[in-house]
Order: C-alpha cells, then structure tokens, then sequence
C-alpha cells in the first residue's frame, strides 16, 4: 500500500479556514476524487486548526493500491482537473510518498 501525503497553505489566509472559499474550493475538488480513480483506496481531506506559522493549512492524506495506482492517479484527468481548483489558490506545497 501506498499512502501520499500532501500539505498547502493558502494564498488567502485572512479567514477561519472553515469559512475560507478557498480551502472549501479545494476540500470539494479533492473529495470529489473519491471512488473515481483506479487504486485509489481512501482519500481524506482536513484543515489545521493549530493556527501556527509553520503549520500548513489544508492536507491531503490518500492511500493507493500500488505505486503503479498513484502514478496512475498523478495523469488522470480528474486529478488534472482538480489541480486547476488547487494551484491558484495556494502558495506553498510539501508532500511525501511511501510504502507500507
């Protein structure tokens, strides 16, 4: 199993990000993935509510069948599409990918 992690702070940090368009924007886009690509076992979207600088501001944590599935998942269209709904709207981004 293959589990990809990825963290965002937003361009627009001036609100709650529960009440942030931006961070809604990006939670329906991501979600909207679920249960439509090939591999793609689980898939979860949460906000940070620490409030701390060094804190990124919205994750994404999925979990994927193979390496071969996540590759996969990198070049699907749907993912492509969520992409145009993610980058605008962020400015810094950390991930990491690894077996179990």
């Amino acid at each position: 199993m293959i589990k990809h992690i990825v963290c965002w702070k937003l361009v627009d940090r001036t609100t709650p990000l529960e009440s942030n368009s931006d961070a809604l924007a990006i939670r329906e886009a991501l979600h909207g993935l679920r249960g439509r690509i090939p591999g793609l076992i689980h898939l979860e979207v949460g906000f940070d509510f620490s409030g701390e600088e060094s804190a990124g501001d919205i994750f994404l944590y999925s979990e994927f069948e193979s390496r071969e599935a996540l590759a996969g998942y990198m070049h699907h269209p749907l993912h492509v599409e969520a992409g145009k709904t993610v980058r605008p709207r962020t400015c810094e981004r950390r991930m990491i990918d690894y077996e179990i």
